[in-house]
């Protein structure tokens, strides 16, 4: 799948589990069925997690060490659907 593909998949994605509500705390109910998703689609990837400022953050990791962040927006100026490297909320990851 192309980055636009993967990017427009979790758009889209995203907008069917939230259904307008905010991304806030809901990264892991988007993040574990995409991951499935993206999975079934022949993508490698997989979830992780990490701790952040006392809290969890749930975010896809792909096979090529990129990030695909679904619920970047509800840590301020990141777009809705981030890819790309890892950012400063992407770096305590762990597999959960």
């Amino acid at each position: 799948m192309t980055d636009a593909g993967l990017i427009e998949c979790a758009t889209e994605f995203r907008a069917g589990i939230l259904d307008g509500r905010s991304s806030e705390m809901m990264c892991a109910v988007v993040s574990w069925p995409l991951a499935g998703f993206l999975r079934f689609s022949g993508v490698e990837c997989e979830c992780v997690s990490g701790d952040l400022s006392g809290g969890n953050h749930v975010w896809i990791k792909l096979d090529d060490g990129r990030v695909l962040d679904a619920t970047a927006d509800q840590f301020g100026n990141f777009p809705p659907v981030y890819l790309g490297e890892p950012l400063a909320i992407h770096m305590q990851d762990r597999e959960p």
